[in-house]
């Protein structure tokens, strides 16, 4: 009894603090990702480009802060159209409305992964001191939103259609999330993998339909080719001249910047900071090449199929056993955030994906099977992820770190 009020009161403190600070981001930060995708959603409203910096073009739209010929949206054209009801709403309320489901988002999460009250608490609580989970609130990010479509996705893994659908709509927001495949592949659920390889192709045909094949064309030929090598970026000849980024300031000063006649902190202290979790931009900052950009997730693929092979032959004939079913869960949390720190594109914001380790780990290490290596390194690596980031490099070598200790802890539970 005192353990269920315990965790209850666990869990109300870390949302109402985490909602405090979410509120004061949404009112007082600019929450430039999010500015991205309302001016992307504004764009396709007017029937422009989202992946032009339309601003500096001289189109009568907001300026999504990018120093350069392109705009800040990476993200596939269905998502732009998907943002249009969004941009159709003043720049605050939009934020305030979209923040408010990001944090309906991670209470979903940790409902989705609950299997008693001490299992919501611990992933809740352990958001409220996970830093990564505030700078992804204070730049306005949407990984939080997807979460529990992917997390719904694997609870849906005996049906592999509808577990397709899910992983596929989340990855048509976050292309990236497909790196994850591999792992599901290796743990046995090829059908899920297959299917959603084919919700993927049928939601690049509605994109076709619905944002036209130009646009279509354009993601796949220029803006994932780009961000592939300089993530958001450019390079020099992509850049902006000084005189043209002037006019589009729109009254700003200093650390601010106006957008829908409201004058936002660009940066909310102490989110000034390291933000880069990719192992690409560590291996090459100043001269991304394609083989720094591949080589990362290449070698991750390759032990995910290695992982999930290893955990799925110790499960097998277990299907019914929660903890086995827990190590396949854990393996594929440590591939989600592999697919983080490997891309052009990670940043510490993706570390989000991580937040169901938390349970995981107190559910395997309650079982007594788990090796005891293991079990510290990912809660050291843990630590050090949900730490604010003391130097460049520090949030892509710890994300690395706990995705390979996560993985190992999955093999051992399985092996057991």
């Amino acid at each position: 009894m005192r353990s269920g009020r315990a965790a209850t009161l666990i869990s109300i403190a870390a949302v109402a603090v985490v909602a405090a600070c979410a509120l004061v981001f949404a009112l007082t930060s600019l929450q430039q990702d999010f500015a991205a995708y309302w001016v992307a959603g504004a764009a396709r409203r007017a029937g422009l480009d989202p992946y032009v910096n339309n601003a500096a073009a001289g189109a009568k739209v907001a300026w999504d802060g990018s120093g350069f010929r392109h705009s800040r949206f990476l993200y596939p054209p269905l998502a732009a159209e998907l943002l249009r009801p969004l941009a159709a709403l003043p720049y605050r309320a939009a934020k305030l409305l979209f923040t408010a489901g990001a944090l309906a988002a991670w209470v979903v999460t940790a409902t989705l992964l609950a299997r008693g009250r001490r299992v919501s608490a611990a992933l809740l609580g352990a958001g409220a001191l996970f830093f990564p989970l505030y700078f992804h609130l204070e730049r306005g990010q949407i990984d939080l939103l997807l979460l529990p479509l992917v997390l719904g996705a694997w609870r849906m893994k005996h049906r592999p259609t509808l577990a397709g659908a899910l992983f596929a709509a989340a990855a048509m927001i976050k292309p990236a999330l497909l790196g994850a495949l591999p792992a599901i592949a290796g743990l046995g659920h090829r059908r899920w993998a297959t299917w959603t390889v084919g919700a993927a192709a049928a939601a690049l045909l509605m994109t076709a339909v619905v944002s036209g094949p130009a646009l279509l064309r354009e993601y796949a030929g220029v803006v994932l080719p780009r961000a592939a090598l300089y993530g958001e970026s450019g390079s020099e000849g992509m850049a902006l001249h000084e005189r043209d980024l002037e006019g589009l300031v729109d009254g700003g000063e200093g650390d601010t910047q106006v957008m829908d006649g409201r004058s936002y902190r660009y940066v909310v202290a102490p989110f000034d900071r390291p933000a880069s979790a990719s192992l690409p931009r560590l291996l090459a900052p100043e001269s991304p090449s394609w083989p720094t950009s591949l080589l990362p997730y290449l070698v991750a693929a390759g032990a995910m199929v290695w992982a999930g092979r290893r955990v799925a032959r110790g499960g097998a004939g277990r299907d019914d056993d929660d903890d086995d079913d827990d190590a396949q869960l854990m393996l594929f949390v440590a591939a989600l955030v592999a697919c983080v720190v490997a891309s052009p594109t990670g940043w510490v914001m993706g570390f989000v994906w991580a937040l169901p380790i938390a349970p995981l780990v107190l559910r395997l290490s309650a079982s007594g099977t788990t090796s005891p290596w293991p079990l510290r390194a990912v809660i050291g690596a843990g630590i050090a992820c949900a730490l604010p980031a003391p130097f460049a490099g520090w949030p892509a070598m710890a994300g690395a770190v706990l995705a390979v200790a996560a993985g190992a802890m999955a093999i051992g539970r399985a092996r057991a």
